[in-house]
């Protein structure tokens, strides 16, 4: 198992590009997952995927290799985990900002509140029945709360289905990535950076163009993320580039993809895992098209279509988890619909929020 690079070849006519290499990963079932790619003339990488199987065991080295679009998801769901708020009418247990849940609909998802301070083993199965989460921003305490215990079970649960060739994608935005953060270098490594209510450009990383998150961006909007303050940050903490740099387990676990700077401090904006679809964000990706509140929420087509394309990122990650619920009914019962949102006082930084 591994990559092979090929160095040399006969005329194909499947192959258009050059750099052109396949890797090789064992499946829990004997099978091997193949990823080819190759590198295009325009710059852009080409990828197909297909399964190897041994085809005569006397020749375990000779493999059978098929080729074929990825099966997807056409139903998925999406966990969006709540907290809780001393704003919050009495004997309620949380809330979850309703541009949250109108992000991941806008990308073709149904949306299930993921409730605080609930067992493990109610986490577990609504883990096995979801297809993806994402941890919102908001002011939890990222090392003792519901929200970060909820959190550290997701995540590990996500850490041991991928490891197992189950694809359980999360995404953390604001204190989520902050939370993620903490879980995977177990440090709180977060320094104050001056980025409470301003909207800022990604200064994007060489690796951004190539990421899984940003590589099917238009250039268009690529180059407005750059040059244009589209992106929404709400945050007096941030995870330094050189605090990132100097821990040998963010380091080794997250690609940075975009750094910001508030004047003095660098700080990560942007990233996702090396072996692991597990995102994070520093800033907001669901504030442009759906909060209205503040006047430094840029709302220009750019900005907006920045939402759409994250959303629709997630959800299409999401579509690569086959996670169900045992029945219809039980399906039903979890899901946002049961919820209305309630329109939020004047002082409130959301339009809506749904209360639990």
């Amino acid at each position: 198992m591994g990559t092979w690079y090929e160095i040399e070849k006969l005329p194909a006519l499947f192959e258009k590009g050059t750099c052109n290499q396949a890797t090789y990963s064992l499946l829990s079932d004997g099978t091997v997952k193949v990823l080819n790619a190759e590198l295009l003339s325009n710059g852009k990488m080409n990828s197909i995927e297909g399964v190897a199987k041994v085809k005569n065991s006397t020749q375990p080295a000779i493999l059978d290799v098929s080729f074929f679009k990825a099966k997807i998801n056409e139903r998925p769901i999406i966990g969006i985990l709540a907290q809780n708020s001393r704003y919050l009418p009495p004997n309620s247990t949380g809330y979850i900002a309703s541009s949250y849940v109108k992000f991941l609909e806008s990308g073709g998802a149904r949306v299930v509140p993921i409730i605080v301070n609930r067992g493990a083993e109610e986490y577990k199965r609504l883990f096995n029945s979801i297809n993806g989460v994402l941890l919102p921003g908001g002011a939890a305490n990222i090392t003792s709360s519901g929200y970060q215990r909820a959190s550290k079970i997701f995540y590990e649960l996500a850490i041991e289905a991928n490891k197992r060739g189950d694809y359980f994608p999360v995404l953390g935005t604001c204190l989520g990535y902050e939370q993620l953060t903490v879980l995977t270098s177990g440090e709180k490594l977060l320094t104050r950076t001056n980025t409470s209510g301003v909207s800022l450009p990604l200064l994007f990383t060489k690796e951004a163009k190539q990421s899984r998150m940003f590589k099917s961006f238009p250039a268009e909007l690529m180059e407005a993320l750059a040059s244009e303050p589209l992106t929404e940050n709400s945050h007096k903490w941030s995870v330094s580039v050189l605090s990132h740099n100097t821990n040998k387990d963010l380091k080794n676990f997250y690609k940075v993809l975009s750094t910001n700077t508030d004047g003095e401090i660098e700080f990560v904006s942007t990233v996702e895992a090396y072996d692991y679809p597990i995102y994070g964000t520093q800033w907001h990706p669901e504030k442009n098209a759906f909060q209205w509140r503040r006047p430094y929420i840029s709302h220009s087509p750019s900005a907006v279509m920045s939402t759409f394309y994250m959303a629709q990122f997630f959800v299409n990650e999401a579509r690569k988890n086959f996670h169900t619920f045992e029945s219809e009914k039980e399906e039903r019962s979890a899901l946002i619909y049961n919820y209305n949102p309630v329109h939020s006082p004047p002082n409130s930084d959301f339009e809506q929020k749904y209360i639990f």
